[in-house]
């Protein structure tokens, strides 16, 4: 007799997506991976990990190509497709979703989209991981005694600046207001730290450097950098749920905060649909967080499987 399994999809390919993947397929549910426009995540664009539970002299390509090859060894199916408009999710019954090769359903959802850093378009993506970044938690150790810049004003901006401290010789913060839109204790302690710089009403045009960063100009004027840091926001990749049920934050991101968090901690308010990952996650935005957060979902998921009746299954 021919056990019928679950279908289930997870959309998106970074560390949630994948780790939800392999505890999965490792469970006998059938899944399949849309792994997006970028397929890895964010974590492509790492040239080296340190800080991964485990993993020393990796970069982050070679992190996901290894976490990609470990699900597909349990039976992942990836389809480099993304998923479209005209997806629906739906409570009860099916969940259709959509891309390039047509429409497949599903019993259950993992959404791990990610969030894509905010830029400014000044010629930062040509130096990323060469003295371009915009995670001062994960790459500060790096600016070991060097000149670093970070842009941005609020508590995310602060928090890079002190991160810095700890390793840069010197810290100058680039507001392009006239204050800080941080919380009055975050100012205080930057305002209060002697080793920061804050430069009012500026930004940075102009990124300079052959293979590196090398120079900034900031209103007009050239000033030597090793470092420079984005921390103005984050864009989770949320907006093709827009108009559907999947409740989401002002800010797009998807909220996990209903009933259902009592029992199955990473559903979102549509049932049967889980989340993980930075497009949930707008604090901690780390590797092993969203790892951790993949595996709490594919958990979530294998048990609410098991509590559907068998006219749910696919063949």
């Amino acid at each position: 007799m021919e056990i019928k399994k679950h279908k289930i999809a997870i959309i998106g390919s970074g560390p949630a997506g994948l780790a939800a993947a392999i505890y999965t397929s490792r469970a006998q549910i059938d899944t399949t991976i849309y792994a997006g426009e970028e397929p890895g995540g964010q974590l492509t664009k790492t040239t080296e990990i340190e800080n991964y539970p485990g993993v020393m002299g990796k970069t982050g390509p070679e992190l996901m190509l290894a976490m990609t090859s470990q699900a597909q060894k349990f039976g992942t199916k990836i389809m480099y497709e993304s998923v479209a408009h005209g997806s629906w999710l739906m409570a009860h019954g099916k969940h259709k979703l959509v891309s390039e090769s047509g429409e497949k359903e599903f019993d259950a959802v993992i959404l791990a989209m990610g969030a894509s850093p905010r830029l400014l378009g000044v010629g930062e993506e040509k130096y990323w991981g060469k003295g371009f970044s915009t995670c001062a938690v994960c790459d500060a150790a790096f600016y070991k005694g060097k000149n670093v810049y970070v842009v941005g004003g609020g508590d995310a901006a602060i928090e890079d600046a002190m991160a810095l401290t700890k390793f840069a010789r010197n810290v100058t913060i680039v507001v392009r207001r006239d204050k800080l839109r941080a919380s009055v204790a975050m100012q205080k302690r930057i305002l209060d730290n002697p080793t920061v710089k804050i430069l009012w009403n500026s930004e940075v045009e102009k990124i300079n450097g052959v293979d590196k960063v090398e120079s900034l100009v900031i209103n007009g004027e050239t000033v030597g950098a090793e470092g420079l840091f984005f921390a103005i926001g984050h864009i989770p990749a949320t907006g093709w749920l827009k108009g559907s049920d999947v409740k989401l934050d002002e800010n797009g991101y998807i909220d996990l905060q209903g009933d259902s968090l009592k029992v199955w901690p990473t559903m979102t308010s549509v049932a049967g649909v889980f989340a993980a990952g930075d497009c949930v996650d707008h604090r901690y935005r780390q590797a092993a967080t969203a790892v951790g957060m993949g595996v709490q979902a594919a958990l979530d998921i294998e048990r609410w499987l098991a509590c559907l009746p068998a006219g749910r299954r696919q063949n």
